[in-house]
C-alpha cells in the first residue's frame, strides 16, 4: 500500500475503515476546539463530541457552489482552534479544493500548530489533486484515505491514513487490536495491483459524469452542482418539489437517491445521485422527468 503511493510504511497507518480513524485521531489528540468545513460528513462531529470538543462550523454555500474560500477559512482559523477537519473532493458536494489552497491552509496551521485533517475518501477519482506527500514536512497534518469508494468494498471496511512518521507511531498506540482483517487486505492489495480498473474507470467517469450533469441541467426544476467525484449534488426549485418526495418517489421504480437533508447546512431541497452506467443513469433521468412534469406543465 505505501509502495503504490510512494510513501514509506512508517508514514501509513491502516485502519477498519476511514471511520474508525477518525476516531482514533480525536480520541489521540484530545483537541478542545475544532472547525469543520461543511456540509460534513458526520463521523466528524459525531467522533469530535465524544472527546468532548468545542466544534465550531464553516459552512459552504450553495451561492458560491459549495467553493471554499480560503480568506473565510482562515478568518475562521484565527480563533481558537486545535484541529480542522476538511474534505477533498468534499463528501457532499463532490468539489475539489485547489492543492494550492490546501498549501496555504496546513502552512498556516502549522504555524499556530494546530492540527489539519484532509479526508480524501474520494480523491482515487483525482489521484493527482492528492496532497499525501506534505505530511513528511508537516507533523500537524494528518490525510485520510479510503479504498471503498473507489472500489466499491464498503464491506470490508478498510481504510488508512497518512502522516509524518513520528505521528503515525503516536496514533497506532491508540489503536485497538485486530482492527483489520486478512481477507480485507488481501483483496485491497489486488485492487491496488489492477492498473487496468483506473485507467479504465477514469475514460467512463468522466464520460458519464458529464453526459448525466449536461442531462440533468436539461431537465428543468433540477441545478446540479460540479463534482470531481462519482456523484453529483442536485438541487430541487421549492416549487417542484422537495428531496423526501422524490426518494419516495424513484423508490416505487426501485430507485434509490440521498436526501440531504440531514447535512447540516442543506435542506430539503437538495439530494445526491451515484454516477452509474448508461442504462441506469438513462432510466434515473426518465423518472426525475416523469417526477418534475406536474410541476412544469
Amino acid at each position: 500500500m505505501a509502495n503504490h503511493h510512494g510513501m514509506k510504511p512508517t508514514e501509513v497507518l491502516v485502519g477498519n475503515g476511514s471511520t474508525q480513524l477518525i476516531y482514533l485521531l480525536c480520541a489521540a489528540l484530545r483537541p478542545r476546539a475544532a472547525l469543520i468545513v461543511g456540509p460534513a460528513f458526520s463521523e466528524y462531529a459525531n467522533a469530535l463530541a465524544l472527546a468532548s470538543a468545542e466544534i465550531r462550523t464553516l459552512s459552504l454555500t450553495a451561492d458560491h457552489k459549495f467553493q471554499l474560500s480560503t480568506e473565510r477559512l482562515m478568518a475562521a482559523l484565527e480563533k481558537d482552534c486545535d484541529i480542522l477537519f476538511l474534505a477533498t473532493p468534499n463528501s457532499v458536494t463532490g468539489r475539489l479544493i485547489p492543492r494550492t489552497d490546501i498549501e496555504e491552509i496546513v502552512h498556516v496551521a502549522l504555524t499556530k500548530k494546530s492540527f489539519v485533517v484532509v479526508d480524501e475518501a474520494f480523491i482515487d477519482f483525482v489521484e493527482a489533486e492528492s496532497v499525501k506527500t506534505i505530511v513528511r514536512q508537516n507533523p500537524y497534518m494528518i490525510v485520510l484515505r479510503s479504498l471503498t469508494k473507489y472500489y466499491a468494498l464498503p464491506g470490508l471496511r478498510l481504510g488508512y491514513l497518512f502522516a509524518e512518521a513520528s505521528r503515525v507511531a503516536q496514533l497506532a498506540t491508540y489503536q485497538e487490536p485486530w482492527s483489520v482483517n486478512a481477507p480485507a487486505l488481501n483483496v485491497a492489495l489486488a485492487c491496488l495491483k489492477d492498473a487496468s480498473f483506473t485507467t479504465k474507470t477514469e475514460r467512463w467517469l468522466q464520460e458519464e459524469r458529464n453526459f448525466l450533469s449536461e442531462r440533468l441541467t436539461a431537465i428543468e426544476g433540477l441545478h446540479p452542482f460540479p463534482s470531481r467525484a462519482n456523484f453529483l449534488l442536485v438541487k430541487i426549485e421549492k416549487h417542484v418539489g422537495h428531496a423526501l418526495q422524490l426518494r419516495s418517489f424513484l423508490l416505487d421504480r426501485k430507485i434509490l437517491i440521498r436526501a440531504c437533508d440531514s447535512f447540516a447546512g442543506l435542506s430539503g431541497d437538495y439530494f445526491r445521485i451515484a454516477v452509474k452506467r448508461r442504462k441506469d443513469n438513462l432510466q434515473l433521468l426518465a423518472s426525475l422527468k416523469e417526477w418534475t412534469a406536474p410541476s412544469i406543465g
